[in-house]
């Protein structure tokens, strides 16, 4: 096995020298070894892997790495309302060709609303493709978040280009898809197209909560788009759920309140 091939390698059977020796000795890592060890569970080790994925300078450049060989075409994903317990889980996928530098893309959480519009009008115009989709409510009580937030990050990547090459994912790998997706920790705030995916799902995902706030006008969820404000937790004591509220989450029904999921 050579460190830094296509061979699966597991980082927690080398210690950190190890790894800084046998790093040194390769010209540019392999993504499939720096997604290793981004995930291990040592701190040093993860400190090697970020200040690698790091080296270029912005977060555009940093891309560069995963474009090695023939690959030119790479995208990133990530998705919003994960923690919500109203409305859809949304993700999106934004794929930019080689060169391309939008400023001020960063990961959505630390970007102001009206920053967040302009920016998504600035990649949909730069994008060589972006992918939307959604998980509703019901589907992720269902399945639970985990399994419909690897659907609708698996849904957004199958629903790019096909010139698409390899993916990005913050944090989570993905199986299933038409291309490689490499899951890296931290990557909304590595990757442009990550950080740019981010965007695009908080800002769709922040429009179909607005649009459901005229439905169901107690719960407030033009501002507090489906999260569990003061507020929000007051109108579900109040009023109860509606049929877009997640009804497995803990604060929508009274905890003394069973429900059974799969009755016809």
């Amino acid at each position: 096995m050579v460190l830094g091939s296509s061979v699966e390698v597991d980082s927690r059977r080398l210690s950190v020298k190890q790894v800084r020796e046998l790093l040194e000795n390769i010209s540019t890592p392999r993504p499939e070894l720096l997604s290793v060890l981004c995930g291990d569970p040592r701190v040093t080790v993860r400190r090697i892997a970020y200040r690698l994925l790091r080296q270029g300078g912005d977060m555009a450049s940093n891309e560069e790495i995963f474009r090695d060989g023939e690959v030119r075409y790479l995208a990133g994903t990530d998705e919003a309302g994960r923690g919500a317990l109203a409305g859809p889980l949304a993700a999106a996928a934004v794929m930019f060709a080689p060169g391309t530098v939008i400023e001020g893309v960063r990961d959505s959480k630390e970007l102001l609303p009206d920053r967040r519009e302009e920016l998504y009008d600035k990649i949909l115009s730069e994008a060589v493709s972006v992918s939307v989709s959604f998980v509703d409510p019901g589907l992720v009580d269902r399945w639970g978040v985990q399994l419909a937030n690897l659907k609708a990050l698996g849904d957004a990547v199958n629903g790019l280009d096909s010139n698409c090459q390899r993916v990005i994912c913050d944090h989570f790998s993905l199986v299933g898809c038409s291309v490689p997706v490499f899951g890296i920790p931290q990557a909304d705030a590595t990757f442009q197209s990550v950080a740019a995916a981010s965007i695009i799902a908080k800002v769709e995902r922040d429009r179909v909560m607005r649009s459901l706030d005229a439905r169901f006008p107690p719960y407030n969820f033009m501002e507090n788009k489906g999260y569990g404000t003061e507020e929000h937790l007051q109108a579900l004591v109040e009023y109860g759920p509606c049929e877009v509220h997640r009804r497995t989450f803990r604060g929508v029904l009274p905890e003394d309140e069973e429900i059974s999921l799969w009755e016809s």
